[in-house]
Order: structure tokens, then sequence, then C-alpha cells
């Protein structure tokens, strides 16, 4: 009986946390009901671009071949798949693409994620003691938040992947630091390395940083108490923590890394490059009047022509919880550090995301990491988590009448209030006026738009309903202080405001989409030249889209991605006599198809508008040459684009390659050929003769995971020509077979997997 009685609390608590749970699941249904009931498919720009020609490439590959492909020959002329971490191939909650189409997929993954997300806040918080009201509350802004939302109608898969991990990695972090368990900070690390295979680093640094924040904010509190074993015990758990996250990502972090070196990330970004989108100042408008720029959904956004700006700036997660976080707890009780460390997320979120407006970020730039990646305004999604955290902590202190209002706080309310009124009259009494001043203030480009008449109604309902919101919650707030009203029905009408809000604000942002591959695409595509080795494809200005030649398979020498090989970009730029810029994530500036470069590519079709023509000038995809010359590095590409450079009979190498050149017998006619006998994405088999020694050229690009044999023999593989992939030969008939491994892979698979076991047999031998 005394088993069982010490069991029936433990019972009807995890009863009454399913009802919460239950509420969450619900809310993600109401939010995707137009993809669960129809059957459509969830819109999502970036998707459409580039996740879903990964995503259907991988389903594909492994559902025909049984295996992942580790090679993409169909984008800018070849580049290794197995490191673009943003296709997630590794991400255990994208097993939806391996099981159903790619298009279908998307919906399911999304609404999936935003239950886990949401449930993740809402245990988060409980751990923290917070009411159900309160964890409730924090859960829905985490989930539905204006910026979360616009990156899913953006089509930012790996950026939801994600962000949802955040509040279960800082749940397992809070434990550790709470009970010094390092089973909490083995799983925080497990979770932080799932968190990284989601494919989008630069959520994964910032989540890092945050974590480092958090431990070391915890272990200075400690340091007063003079308990420096703790300290040194936590000091270890933070570097497990991160230690075990990269290496559960190492099967996917060991290959990026390699690309990296040789991609146009390589060496970090420029100051430019790196604070591209930066959190303007003129944005905080929009954190209280969402739709005061217009919106992207309806194509009225007017602040600036590029729309993207709007997803990566909607710093919305609505008045009430914004309102909430003005609030302040008794300095004696528990959570007030805890509120204490989560303002201050805000506030340093809030000082990195402006950017290059922000006049020391020049400083923070040269720190290690910034400079790798670009739009600091994604660094919002830890203001967003921050103003969660804080809301449902205030709104767990209200039941208690443990919130107070300082003076600072009642100056800044009567100063909002104001300001409101002020945007509400002007907008409803004097609205042209209010405009012409708004748009001279703010816009970036003359305001043209093709729905200039609805972009005042949407901007004054905007006002409204934020001024609305903002008295609502004041006049709570006054009568909550008066006791004219019980705390929990404040907690609940707050509760019910915010969600609301949230609710009009973001579910806009899902919408069905139909996936379509049109005839006159597929059309253009069987025309194109069929052969083992099929030629190469410009598709500039063309109807098609940037990585249309991974969803249609052919061999396009562009597309579109934030990692590509920096040789090739520079080589690109030189075919159109451009200056050399590594910071290139689409390759739409190549117009000229008559170029010597391109034809060196084995560009064969060119696809301009919706009509298809024939190149007869291209370079044969293998060849063999017995002539070869050593340049500088810098004057590689000016020679190739010379008249004293013939593509059918020379090859260029650089001075490294010096020890690799052959005699050849100058005046003789040089007899050979070459046939490709297989040609596939990661093996490619040639069979050649001739009577002189030489070098077969590839117009395949050079990448240091390719390993050549020469009748079964090992051999080296040059890098000639700038790009290109040379096998050195000696005269006579032979077969030469080229293979793809990324020994990164192995290496990071190995690691991965003993990682794996390590760590879930210290979780079971603990648990024993």
């Amino acid at each position: 009986m005394s088993e069982l009685s010490n069991l029936m609390p433990r019972s009807k608590n995890f009863t009454s946390e399913l009802i919460p749970a239950a509420l969450l699941i619900l809310t993600a249904v109401i939010f995707f009901h137009n993809i669960i009931l129809s059957g459509s498919t969830l819109f999502g720009s970036d998707f459409l671009l580039q996740f879903y020609p990964w995503k259907k490439f991988v389903h594909d590959y492994a559902w025909s071949k049984g295996a992942l492909p580790f090679w993409n020959p169909y984008l800018f002329s070849g580049t290794p798949f197995i490191a673009n971490i943003q296709a997630s191939m590794f991400y255990p909650l994208g097993f939806l693409f391996y099981i159903m189409p790619a298009e279908h997929a998307y919906g399911y993954t999304i609404m999936m994620h935003s239950i886990l997300g949401s449930i993740f806040m809402y245990l988060f918080m409980r751990s923290l003691s917070v009411n159900r009201i309160g964890a409730f509350l924090t859960a829905v802004i985490f989930a539905y938040n204006g910026f979360i939302m616009a990156h899913i109608y953006a089509g930012h898969l790996s950026f939801v992947q994600n962000y949802i991990w955040i509040p279960l990695i800082f749940l397992f972090l809070h434990k550790f630091i709470d009970t010094s368990d390092f089973r909490y900070a083995t799983l925080a690390g497990l979770c932080l390395g799932i968190q990284i295979l989601g494919g989008f680093p630069q959520i994964g640094f910032y989540t890092i940083l945050a974590v480092l924040a958090y431990g070391l904010f915890r272990m200075a509190m400690l340091v007063k108490t003079g308990n420096l074993i703790d300290v040194a015990r936590h000091a270890f758990g933070l570097f497990l923590i991160v230690c075990l996250g990269f290496a559960i990502a190492a099967i996917q972090v060991l290959p990026t890394l390699e690309f990296t070196k040789f991609s146009t990330r390589a060496g970090g970004l420029s100051y430019d490059f790196a604070t591209y989108d930066s959190l303007h100042p003129k944005m905080f408008l929009s954190f209280l009047m969402p739709e005061i720029f217009g919106y992207v959904v309806d194509q009225t956004y007017w602040l600036s022509p590029e729309n993207w700006h709007f997803w990566e700036t909607c710093g919305y997660v609505g008045i009430i919880p914004l309102f909430l976080v003005f609030f302040s707890t008794p300095k004696r009780y528990s959570l007030s550090y805890i509120r204490l460390f989560f303002v201050s997320l805000i506030v340093l979120a809030l000082f990195l995301a402006l950017g290059k407006y922000n006049p020391v970020y020049s400083l923070v730039y040269r720190l290690p990491g910034f400079r790798s990646f670009r739009i600091p305004a994604q660094i919002l999604f830890l203001y967003v988590f921050g103003v969660a955290v804080v809301s449902g902590i205030v709104v767990n202190q209200a039941e208690r009448e443990l919130i107070k209002r300082r003076k600072a706080f009642e100056t800044l309310l009567v100063a909002t209030g104001a300001g409101f009124l002020l945007i509400v009259l002007a907008t409803n009494l004097a609205p042209y006026r209010f405009f012409f001043h708004l748009f001279r203030s703010c816009a970036e480009v003359p305001v043209e738009l093709p729905h200039m008449e609805i972009i005042g109604e949407k901007i004054t309902s905007s006002v409204n309903r934020s001024a609305l919101l903002f008295f609502t919650a004041v006049i709570f707030l006054v009568l909550l202080q008066k006791k004219k009203i019980p705390a929990t029905l404040f907690m609940i009408i707050l509760v019910v405001v915010a969600i609301l809000d949230l609710g009009l604000f973001s579910v806009q942002f899902i919408k069905p989409y139909k996936f379509t591959f049109p005839q006159e695409k597929q059309a253009l595509v069987d025309q194109m030249e069929k052969q083992p080795e099929q030629g190469r494809v410009l598709t500039s200005k063309s109807i098609f889209l940037p990585n249309d030649g991974l969803l249609y398979h052919f061999r396009d020498i562009g597309g579109y991605d934030p990692l590509i090989l920096k040789r090739y970009i520079y080589y690109l730029q030189a075919s159109q006599r451009l200056p050399m810029e590594k910071h290139i994530i689409t390759t739409t500036f190549v117009k000229d198809a008559d170029s010597k470069l391109l034809q060196m590519l084995n560009v064969t079709d060119v696809v301009r508008g919706k009509k298809l023509s024939r190149l007869e000038k291209a370079v044969p995809e293998a060849i063999l040459v017995n002539k070869a010359v050593i340049k500088p590095t810098e004057e590689v590409l000016d020679f190739l684009a010379s008249d004293a450079f013939d593509p059918r009979n020379m090859v260029v190498f650089e001075p490294e390659y010096q020890p690799y050149l052959v005699q050849s017998k100058n005046g003789d006619a040089y007899k050979r050929a070459c046939s490709i006998t297989h040609f596939a994405n990661e093996r490619i088999a040639v069979r050649t003769v001739a009577d002189q020694p030489g070098y077969l050229v590839l117009s395949e690009l050079f990448y240091p995971g390719w390993k050549a044999t020469v009748d079964g023999r090992k051999a080296p593989i040059l890098r000639g020509n700038y790009i290109f992939r040379v096998v050195p030969l000696t005269a006579g008939r032979h077969d030469v077979e080229l293979r793809f491994v990324s020994w990164p892979f192995w290496i990071g698979a190995v690691i991965s997997l003993l990682t794996l076991i390590g760590s879930l047999w210290f979780l079971i031998r603990k648990r024993k």
C-alpha cells in the first residue's frame, strides 16, 4: 500500500501535465489545419529554391541506390553533397523525408517541430518551477512568434530544425548546474549534437554562446559562496556539453569543415558581408506594430525591395509578452536570478543583432566565430527565447503577487501609451501626412507597390490592434495592483490575449502550396544533349530556378548555396571578365556562354527564357594532352583566357606540380584517344590509349575526396587549369577510374557512433 500511495501523487502529477501538452498539440493542429485537412503541401520560399531539390535528391537516391549521395554532379559543375550541412542528411528528426515525398514531408516535419518545440519549452519552464499557465504561455510564444513563423514561410527548414532544441538543451543544462549530475550534462551535449545536425551552424554557434553565458553566470554566483569545487565541476560540465555536441555531430561536421576550407567561406567573411541584414533600429517599430512596414505574404512589404529582410528582422513576440518583460520580481525570490540572466540575454541578443548599426560591432566581428556567419539579425531567436522565459516567470509570480512596478517602468508605460495615442490619432485623423513622413523616413527606395491602396489599411490596422492590446494589458495590470481581479484570472486573461495576438499575426504565414513540374521545363530537359557524360548547361535568365539542375537531373554550371568552391567562383567570374569576389551564393552573373573558360566546362547547352540552344565548341568531358606549362597561381586564369592557351592540347599547372611534368616529343603528332566507359555521381571510368606520356584532363572539379587508379594501381589526381582533375599517364593503353571517398565522413561516423554508444552506456550505468 505504501508503494501505491507513493505512486499516486506522481501519477496524478503526470496526468495533470498531459492537459497542457494536449493543448499545445491542439494549438499546432489549429495553426496547420489547412495543411492537414486539405492534404496540401506547405509553402516555403527557400524550401522551393533550395531544400526541396536537396531533399528530393536524397530521397530518390536512397530509394534507388540503397545509399546516401556523397557527390552532387548537377550543380556548380559538381560539388560535395555529403559536406552540405544544410541538407541535414543525418538529422534524426528528418526521417519523414526518407519515407514520403519531400513536398509532403516538409509540412508534416514543420508541424512536428512546432509541437516538439512548444513541449520542450513547456518542460523547461516547469523545470524552473513555473506554474502551468506561465509555462503554457511561454511555450506558445516560443513556437508561434513572428520570428519563427516568418522563417517557416521563408522555407528555412534547417533554421526550424535547430531552433526547437534550445529549450531542451537549457533544461538539461539547468538540471546539471542545480544537481552537478553529469547525466544531465551528457543529455545536454546529445541535444546540442542533434541541434548541430539540424543543419544551421549559425544557430548552433549562438546556442553554444548562450549555454556558456548561462554556465558562467551560475558559476559566478557560486564563486561568491566560495564553493570552488562545484565551480570546477560546472566548468568541466560546460566543456563536456560542447565536446559531446560536436562529437555526436562529427559525422556531418568533419566533411563540412573540409569543404569550408576550400569554399567561399574560407578565411572568414568580409565585414560588409558578415553584417549583411543587420537589425536597423527603425525595425523596433515592428516589434510593437508588426505590420507597420507591410507584409510579405500579401506583397505589401514596402521597407525594402528585398523581401527577405522581413523574415530576418521580424521580432514580433506579441505586445503582452513584451509588456511583461519590464516587470520585476523580488530579489529574494529563487527565480529572480534566472529572470536577471534572461533579461540580460534579451539585451545581448538585441545588441548583437544590430550588427553594422552597432558602433562597437567591429570589435565583436574580430571575436572567434563571428566572422564566419552573415545576417547578425538571426540572433534574434535568443531574444525570442529570453522574452518567452521572462514572460512565463512574471506570470508565475503574478499568482503569488510577487511582481512589482518600478517608477522607471511607470514612466515607460506613460511614454509608450502617449506614443501609441499619437500614432493612433495620426493614422486615423491625418493618414496621408503620417504615411508620407513614415515612407520618407524609413523606406530604402521610393515606395511603388501594386497594392498601395491597402498599405494604409494594413498600417492603420496594425497600429490600432497594438494600441488596443497595450492599453488592455495596462488596464488589467492596474486592476491586479488594486486587487480588483484575482491573480489567476489576470494570468488567464493575459495568456488568452497573448495567444490571440500571436495567432492573428502568425497564422497568415501558413500557406498551402501545390508543387508542379511544368511540362515546358521537362520538354527542355528532354532536348538536352544525351550521352554517358551528359554535357553541362547554362541556365542564366531562364525559366529554370537556380537549383533545378538537381531537381531535373541535368548538369548545371550554376546553382544557389551558401557554400561554393572558392576557386570555382573565381573561375566563373574570370569567364565573365569580372573581378574576383568570393562572397557569392548564386551564379546568376554568368551570361556570356561563348567564353573559352565555359567551353572548358563542357557546356553544350544554353537555356535563355524558354529556348534551348546548342553550343558546338565545348571541350570534351575527357581529353588527353601532352603539353604542360607551369604558371603562378595569380596568372593562371589570365593565361587560360588568352590565345596562347589551347585546352585541347595543353594543361596549365601551378608550381607545386612541377615534379609531375612529363617529357613530350616536340614536333611529333600526338596520337591519342579516350572514351568514357562509366559515368555516375561518384565513379567515372575512362579508357585511354596514347603513343606518348601525357595527361588525362577531365572537366570535373578538383576536390580532395576524389581518388584515382590507373590499371588498378593508385595514381595521383592533380589540379590543372585552375580547377580541373588531371591524371598523369604513361604511354600505352590504360583503364583509369576515379571514385569519390569522403574520409572525413567515415572518421566522423566512427566518432559519432562511439560517442553515442559511450553516452548511452554512461546514462544507463549511472541510472543503475
